[in-house]
């Protein structure tokens, strides 16, 4: 009992005093996430706890992850207006967006000579994770190390888009939504929602349709290639 308080409460309160450091140092590398993370990981070493017996509390935390992914829609119908004006280049960039990901990821498997099992674990690493395990599993991939994956990619998105914004000179909120929520799933549209309204609908727009169509598009790479490993 006491392990799942933990867990439960453990998790909310590291993330909200995580949350609080980014806002007060204005650091992007401090992602919540990722400091969290690792300072729950400390704790449970310390503390001899178990990933197992952490889970027990953490994943009824998990179970919100669905319904919190679902109420990002709301910015979508606030401004149904850009998505139509700009309709064209928001689908071309998404698909694109996902036919790269899916392209340089098996590259990537061929170049490692890595085996099926690696092509199908990271072929869903850019959406969000309950659209991402549930590929995995279909696949026959390590869903574990594919949720792994998935918060990495996030966390390592989410921290550098402020620079690639910087350096490349990127500044449509439209621009930054969609890269955001492609890239970086829930995770990236978190950070959008620092940015602006805009780009908090563009990414969530972008994690939403990149989602559906790497269900759709993952299979396909997955059948063709993973008989070449």
């Amino acid at each position: 009992m006491n392990n799942i308080l933990l867990s439960i409460f453990g998790t909310v309160v590291l993330y909200g005093l995580a949350l609080l450091l980014q806002k007060k140092s204005k650091l992007s590398f401090l992602n919540p996430l990722l400091i969290s993370s690792l300072v729950m990981i400390g704790i449970l070493k310390i503390l001899n706890i178990s990933y197992t017996e952490y889970n027990e509390g953490a994943k009824f935390l998990t179970l919100l992850i669905g319904p919190a992914t679902v109420a990002l829609a709301i910015p979508l119908y606030q401004y149904f207006e850009v998505l139509k004006k700009h309709y064209k280049i928001i689908g071309i960039t998404i698909v694109l967006g996902a036919l790269i990901h899916a392209i340089t990821i098996t590259a990537l498997i061929f170049i490692m000579n890595s085996d099926k099992q690696l092509l199908a674990t990271f072929l869903p690493k850019s959406v969000t994770t309950p659209i991402a395990k549930e590929i995995a599993v279909q696949l026959g991939g390590i869903e574990q190390l594919t949720i792994v994956v998935v918060i990495v990619t996030g966390v390592f998105g989410s921290v550098i888009a402020p620079y690639v914004f910087k350096a490349f000179n990127i500044k449509s909120s439209i621009a930054q939504g969609l890269s955001l929520g492609i890239s970086a799933h829930a995770v990236g549209t978190s950070k959008a929602v620092e940015l602006g309204e805009i780009q908090t609908t563009m990414a969530t727009l972008g994690l939403i349709l990149s989602g559906i169509l790497t269900v759709l598009i993952a299979p396909i790479f997955y059948n063709i290639f993973s008989g070449l490993l």
